[in-house]
């Protein structure tokens, strides 16, 4: 399982007073000189023939390696010991202005903090003391402390020599088995990715280079679940015995080639400018297969295809339940192109969901308002001050942003439009009101149509008409949302074969 903040502070807890923390499993082998990645931290690692390859416990020694060696920047979080409450916590690093503008004061905090990106070092533990002349002598007997247990602490490991990869499997399944179980894409890295040198290495890899066609980054369990669908495996049984190892290299290959042609194909065809407008991960997976099977196929399959896959969401029929991953997959067979797409047609239903197009009670994280926005991103939002297009795969990958950020904040309880798409945009966060200055201020009315709103609605703004704007600005999005959805389903079109494609079926 991928760990949460209260996991890393858990661990730092956990080795402050002393608790086991679980042994380290490597395996000993050789390894080329590479750049390796533990977490935001990038280290130079030579080659060298007794390498230690981390096979269970890439979680804690991520944790420990980006907190007490890393250099976190003004503004970023990191954690920090609390010597009033004793205890860890995540802090922003002094210096970066709040997300509304203002800068947290010393004042303002509870109590001093102290960064553990120092404890490592004595002398620059020492140094963070002297320029703290304000702790009282508990406080600063309290740092030294904490330095002390972090530095002394001793951490158990098991180090696998063997070259017999079955023995390394062995062990890893029963000390997994007695601790905190991974999370499946985990152990296959562990397994076959973490231990590989050919390109791409291992899932986080391939998700990476995903990442690097502007998409956003695909989770590490779809493209786990893509490889499997690749390989014909089932998604819902251990892989672990079904791969070969030296299968795995060219999978992973074959996965990233598919993986490439999905994402075109999301964003030309389909229209998702960005994976977090993707409502469903079903379909990532089951395209991989296709365009594993069909790497150039025909128009009208594209074209059938995009019908499918705005048909079955906005039916909310790609849920990605197991026996619905089973049944899509199922669809595709070799050298059936047509017959896959047609299959794949029939269990996308004939008519979408009575709520989709109901624009109350918004949240991002749910399918319907995902696909609500992807009616905002087809109006081609433009940035409100300078009136340019925005550039939305890096507004929607933007970390620790409000993906789809309010208009107006405050108390509207009395109006439902207030917690509904209505009062969403597709836009950068501007601190305070500066959403609604900006929309009052611009006078480019092709600027305020590329986010549904009309000159009337912003005067009803510049009035402070609250529930007017709402009320106009969700007509007006009403009447995007249902002509687009539309557009997109396509639920009253011919959907046979092309002609082209039925006589090279008969040949």
């Amino acid at each position: 399982m991928r760990w949460e903040d209260s996991d890393r502070l858990d661990l730092f807890d956990s080795i402050y007073r002393g608790y086991p923390v679980g042994t380290l499993l490597f395996w000993q082998r050789e390894a080329p000189a590479a750049r390796l990645s533990l977490g935001k931290l990038s280290l130079d690692a030579p080659a060298r023939s007794d390498a230690l390859w981390v096979v269970d416990g890439q979680q804690r020694i991520t944790t420990l390696a980006e907190t007490l060696l890393g250099h976190p920047v003004s503004g970023a979080r990191a954690i920090h010991f609390d010597l009033g409450g004793v205890k860890f916590v995540y802090t922003k690093v002094p210096g970066e202005a709040d997300a509304e503008g203002r800068e947290e004061t010393e004042a303002e905090r509870p109590s001093p903090r102290l960064p553990l990106a120092v404890v490592l070092d004595s002398a620059q533990l020492l140094e963070w003391l002297f320029a703290h002349p304000a702790l009282d002598p508990a406080q600063r007997a309290l740092v030294l402390d904490v330095g002390k247990r972090i530095r002394e602490y001793q951490m158990p490991c098991y180090i696998v020599e063997t070259r017999d990869e079955q023995v390394l499997r062995t062990i890893f399944h029963r000390t997994n088995r007695s601790g905190r179980p991974l999370e499946a894409h985990e152990v296959f890295d562990a397994l076959f990715g973490a231990l590989s040198q050919h390109q791409p290495s291992d899932l986080r890899h391939v998700a990476q280079r995903a990442s690097e066609m502007g998409f956003g980054p695909l989770p590490e369990g779809d493209v786990l679940n893509a490889l499997l669908a690749v390989k014909g495996l089932p998604l819902d049984r251990d892989f672990t015995d079904a791969l070969d190892r030296d299968e795995v290299p060219g999978a992973l290959r074959a996965t990233e080639a598919a993986l490439r042609e999905t994402i075109v194909f999301l964003r030309r065809d389909a229209g998702f400018a960005h994976v977090e407008l993707l409502p469903y991960t079903l379909p990532v997976v089951v395209l991989s297969k296709f365009f594993h099977e069909f790497p150039a196929p025909r128009d009208r399959s594209r074209l059938l295809l995009r019908r499918w896959l705005w048909r079955g969401a906005l039916g909310a029929r790609l849920t990605g339940a197991t026996v619905g991953m089973r049944q899509h997959l199922a669809c595709i067979r070799k050298d059936d192109e047509e017959g896959s797409v047609q299959r794949l047609l029939a269990l996308a239903g004939t008519a979408p969901a009575e709520d989709v197009t109901l624009l109350h009670s918004f949240h991002f994280a749910r399918a319907r308002s995902k696909l609500q926005c992807c009616a905002l991103a087809s109006l081609g939002p433009r940035d409100l001050v300078t009136g340019e297009l925005l550039d939305l795969p890096a507004l929607l990958s933007a970390p620790g942003e409000e993906k789809v950020p309010t208009v107006l904040r405050g108390k509207l309880a009395e109006d439902d439009r207030a917690s509904g798409l209505a009062n969403r945009i597709l836009h950068p966060r501007l601190p305070m009101r500066g959403l609604i200055q900006a929309i009052t201020a611009t006078s480019d009315a092709r600027t305020l149509a590329s986010h549904a709103i009309s000159t009337e609605a912003q005067a009803a703004l510049r009035d402070g008409d609250a529930a007017r704007f709402l009320a106009l600005r969700e007509a007006a999005l009403q009447k995007t949302v249902e002509r687009y959805f539309q557009r997109q389903g396509e639920w009253s079109a011919d959907d046979s074969p092309s002609l082209a494609s039925m006589i090279v079926s008969e040949d």
